[in-house]
């Protein structure tokens, strides 16, 4: 009964309320659509990064995390391979080499950090063979001897083109100099400049010749989840089983030498051994003698001062700029449509407030033949609460219907492209925003509606029925 009352109270000023409903639903999708244009800016990063760049997770010695020299290996990696392609959610599994090299033509010299990857595997974890910049450019094909893969950017700085002869000049495990003569295979152009000027790539088979690497080592192991973002689960079960601990006098060293207080360090000195301990005795083992508190607040240092075995890193971690944008994209959500509802609060306070004084003789009247003040108060609320739910379901659709337009056919942003790749986003934008941010958004201006009708049904229920009925 009271729901049909508050529902007609609504639309007894037609135009009052469609002003009100108007605006709700206008600022609803411009709030939504530009925070759809902002996750696809920052999505299409997300997924060219993880993708391309760093892969869902990574695998490495962990003394080569701290000192990334060629002698730190990752043991049985062909083994490791194999069982870590078997866990839950694995898409694609690949080995790599990793070192620094200067690199010369005939005309410039370069530094970049030079990448050698098994090319069959290597396409299951990454989509740079898609990104090769004219036809004459192959992913490790024509070229059987010495091929290298490098990025537009490095290609412009040395100045040369496919098939031209770049001389690799590095060192060995042993300290002694490199010189090996590579051919350009192919040229890459990838949304992110650094990422083409800083990294070149060569077959794995090569490295190991070059460096003379035995048959079953590799500095890293790339990870791509089905679901790429989703690396807490594996990135804990790898842990559990590959990463281990000692607290022994390099550890100690490495803590005074780090922001760890005194008596942390202390205590760190009476747990000194030379016994190994899993991830999660050696995460218990410190929570136990530091408290929780102080093992959480300081977990990162702890663990990087006495890790041994294997570094499990998901891409939240390898790249910590990725992981701010991704936590900014829930942020920016609320505080775009936070700030727009906010503002329109303001007007339905107004709105419903007109509303009630126009009707305090009838208000009045209600609450003399007997309607208690609960339900004046609920009445209002309600009409609030329909008010601002229409205004936000129609700005609601409308965001939904072009958002879904913009998805498909993308907004191309090429006339700002050299500036946006200078810092990683793609030039072509596909806007988006996923169910559960809609669901949100439908709750914000329920809520939005119940504190707009605080004060207006206060008002209601505030007046004295003798008073008011003679009111004209």
């Amino acid at each position: 009964m009271i729901l049909t009352i508050a529902w007609k109270n609504v639309w007894r000023s037609k135009v009052r309320s469609l002003v009100v409903v108007s605006a709700v639903a206008i600022g609803l999708w411009g709030g939504i659509t530009a925070v759809s244009f902002m996750n696809g800016l920052m999505l299409g990063r997300l997924n060219d990064a993880i993708k391309i760049e760093v892969a869902s997770v990574q695998l490495h010695n962990a003394a080569f995390m701290e000192n990334d020299e060629i002698q730190y290996t990752i043991h049985n990696v062909d083994e490791l391979m194999n069982k870590v392609a078997q866990y839950p959610g694995v898409l694609a599994v690949s080995k790599r080499f990793r070192t620094d090299v200067m690199l010369n033509s005939n005309r410039a010299a370069a530094g970049a950090s030079m990448i050698g990857v098994v090319p069959e595997n290597e396409k299951k974890v990454s989509q740079l063979y898609q990104h090769l910049v004219d036809s004459n450019s192959h992913y490790f094909e024509g070229i059987k001897h010495r091929p290298i893969l490098i990025g537009e950017k490095m290609a412009e700085k040395l100045k040369v083109h496919v098939r031209s002869k770049i001389l690799i000049n590095t060192v060995d495990a042993n300290g002694n100099a490199v010189r090996e003569v590579f051919r350009v295979v192919g040229i890459f152009k990838t949304q992110n400049t650094s990422f083409d000027e800083m990294n070149v790539f060569i077959r794995f088979s090569d490295a190991q010749k070059i460096f003379q690497m035995k048959k079953d080592e590799a500095h890293e192991l790339a990870i791509l989840m089905k679901k790429m973002m989703q690396t807490k689960q594996i990135t804990m079960q790898l842990k559990n089983k590959y990463t281990t601990f000692k607290i022994n006098k390099k550890a100690l060293l490495k803590a005074r030498n780090d922001s760890i207080p005194q008596s942390i360090y202390k205590q760190l000195q009476d747990l000194s051994s030379n016994k190994t301990y899993s991830y999660k005795k050696y995460g218990a083992l410190l929570m136990q003698k530091l408290g929780k508190k102080h093992y959480q607040l300081y977990q990162k240092q702890l663990e990087a001062i006495s890790e041994t075995g294997l570094d499990v890193a998901q891409w939240k971690h390898i790249s910590p700029e990725l992981a701010m944008q991704s936590s900014w994209l829930d942020l920016m959500l609320y505080v775009f449509v936070g700030i727009i509802l906010a503002a329109l609060g303001f007007g339905i306070v107004n709105t419903m407030l007109m509303a009630v004084l126009e009707r305090v003789r009838e208000i009045g009247m209600l609450i003399a033949i007997g309607m208690n003040r609960k339900r004046v108060f609920s009445m209002i609320v309600l009409e609030t609460v329909f008010l601002s739910l229409t205004g936000g379901i129609l700005g609601i659709i409308l965001a939904w219907i072009t958002v879904s337009v913009l998805n498909y056919t993308g907004v191309n942003m090429s006339q700002f492209s050299k500036g946006m790749e200078a810092l990683g986003y793609p030039s072509l934008i596909y806007p988006s925003i996923d169910l559960p941010s809609y669901i949100k958004i439908t709750i914000m201006v329920i809520l939005t509606g119940i504190l707009a009708a605080i004060y207006p049904a206060l008002h209601a229920i505030r007046l004295k029925p003798a008073e008011a009925i003679r009111k004209e």
